[in-house]
């Protein structure tokens, strides 16, 4: 069940764990966390973790670059929150071309501004290229306590399955752009960073994962780490975000096709052993999440 090259992105990215040595004293074998980790010292451990937004926009999903950056930096984020991690900030990359280079950038930095406020993070720095495409890098830096270290690794028989918050925004996007339906824009496209969540999950859950390639994938690559079978018992309809349930009654499709889409929505999935769920309800609920 553990064969992870089975799934096309996985192959492509053993490659580069053949190419590269692995600190040694880095948590999680590779592909198991969504976040580096590795220790600085016994109380702390240093969350680290890197996206590029490229292939969204030479797609045309992207168009305006106000998304651009605002993914880019929720990309990385929702990493930090997949391992409950408190960030201490951010650092970006971008390459921007040359014609309405000035309006371009503006529009970057309103996205960026856009996550980072939600998450209350700064930016701590970054580099500027001109090109020929737009492509947005950032990179997330943040720091988890010791004493409870959390992974895509850990669900045992028996758990409860969660997902931090409806789900199929990120498949609403694509089906609006492919179908040419305008009652769903980027501009609808807004997930939220689930940072506070992250850390509540990080106490008392067995493992977590951002659904940034969707939910279906990012149950499959969880079921493979682990060793198990995930049983669903709710309807995907039931997990649906309003407007992407109204996206799909207007265009008549399935509720799994917004579940399967590999254009994800940055919530967190996570486990819970059955003992764990009602204080981990407690606290979620003394929050208002």
């Amino acid at each position: 069940m553990r064969d992870m090259n089975k799934v096309y992105e996985n192959r492509l990215l053993s490659q580069w764990e053949k190419l590269f040595p692995r600190h040694p004293d880095q948590i999680g074998a590779f592909q198991e966390t969504d976040a580096e980790l590795l220790p600085l010292d016994e109380n702390r451990v240093l969350a680290i973790t890197v996206d590029t937004v490229a292939e969204e926009i030479s797609a045309g999903l992207y168009k305006d670059a106000r998304t651009a950056g605002r993914t880019a930096a929720l990309s990385s984020l929702s990493d930090l929150a997949a391992v409950g991690a408190e960030p201490l900030g951010l650092l970006f990359a971008t390459t921007i071309p040359q014609d309405n280079f000035v309006m371009i950038q503006s529009r970057l930095a309103e996205g960026i501004n856009e996550a980072l406020k939600a998450a209350g993070v700064a930016v701590l720095g970054g580099d500027t290229n001109e090109g020929t495409a737009l492509e947005v890098t950032c990179v997330a830096v943040g720091l988890v306590p010791s004493e409870k270290v959390i992974s895509r690794v850990g669900a045992q028989p028996g758990d409860l399955v969660f997902v931090s918050g409806p789900i199929g925004l990120g498949g609403a996007l694509a089906a609006a752009l492919l179908l040419k339906i305008d009652s769903f824009t980027e501009s609808d496209y807004r997930p939220q960073p689930r940072l506070r969540e992250g850390q509540i999950i990080r106490r008392h859950a067995n493992c977590c994962m951002d659904t940034s390639d969707g939910l279906i994938s990012t149950i499959d690559q969880l079921s493979r780490l682990n060793s198990v079978r995930f049983q669903l018992e709710t309807t995907f309809d039931d997990l649906l975000h309003p407007a992407a349930q109204r996206l799909r009654s207007q265009a008549d499709l399935l509720s799994f096709v917004f579940a399967a889409s590999y254009h994800g929505e940055f919530e967190l999935v996570f486990t819970l052993p059955p003992g764990a769920e009602r204080e981990f309800m407690a606290e979620a609920n003394s929050v208002n999440w």
